[in-house]
């Protein structure tokens, strides 16, 4: 159960459940909580169901987004939800990122990272966020799919989205950390089978950020199965951290 104050940076997503755990979703680069609401409608979570709401995007899209990770992080960690335990921490792409410096903050009952190589292999070094709108989009679709060619085409339409993904990018590719921070939080990393880009080679490389256990699991999909494998994720967060009942 949770003693939650309604806060514009986390969402419920299905009902309150009648259950101790929580899990708590940071979506990947410019992504919202719509798209797991509408998983949540076909299969409601059998836990509670938080997703964190970044600035920038439905709701909040005339908000700034804040100018550094440290400051947007700083945000998730105050106005965390209170829960009588700690949280699974569950992070899409950036949303790993941002998962994991969270836990760097707080108390969680284990971290689940999908699609995102670890801390240690961020660079600048094949930026495209200084690229134009169209070359950007069609580097994003490139690389990670999911931009549909009807979407780049609409030139509205890449007005209102490109700016919060680029964003997004931005930040992340802002993190430094050296040495590694390790964290005391059991870590299980989720690869896609048809991710190009993030492979389980990549994400072998959190094993070192935690002293509580790691596993590496792989989940049929491309760089966005977490949507479509909304349900499994969940049950592997549930099952491997003590959740499931």
């Amino acid at each position: 159960m949770t003693s939650e104050k309604p806060s514009k940076w986390y969402r419920r997503v299905g009902g309150q459940v009648d259950s101790f755990e929580t899990i708590i979703w940071f979506p990947h680069a410019g992504g919202a909580a719509s798209p797991l609401i509408r998983q949540a409608r076909l299969s409601p979570p059998e836990t509670n169901l938080f997703v964190a709401t970044l600035p920038g995007r439905e709701a909040r899209f005339a908000e700034s987004i804040p100018e550094s990770l440290d400051e947007l992080v700083e945000s998730l960690v105050d106005n965390l939800p209170k829960l009588e335990r700690p949280p699974v921490l569950v992070g899409h792409s950036f949303g790993a990122l941002l998962a994991y410096c969270v836990a760097k903050h707080c108390r969680a009952n284990g971290l689940v990272v999908m699609a995102m190589s670890s801390p240690d292999h961020i660079t600048r070094r094949d930026s495209i966020v200084h690229l134009d709108d169209r070359d950007f989009a069609d580097q994003l679709d490139l690389r990670y799919g999911g931009v549909p060619k009807t979407l780049r085409e609409n030139e509205e339409a890449m007005k209102l989205f490109l700016p919060t993904v680029r964003r997004d990018l931005a930040l992340l590719e802002s993190y430094e950390s050296r040495p590694v921070e390790v964290i005391d939080v059991p870590i299980t990393a989720l690869a896609g089978t048809d991710d190009g880009r993030i492979t389980a080679a990549k994400m072998l490389g959190w094993q070192a950020y935690t002293t509580a256990g790691f596993r590496l699991q792989m989940i049929a999909g491309d760089h966005f199965f977490p949507i479509g494998c909304f349900k499994q994720v969940l049950q592997i967060a549930r099952q491997r951290f003590g959740t499931a009942s």
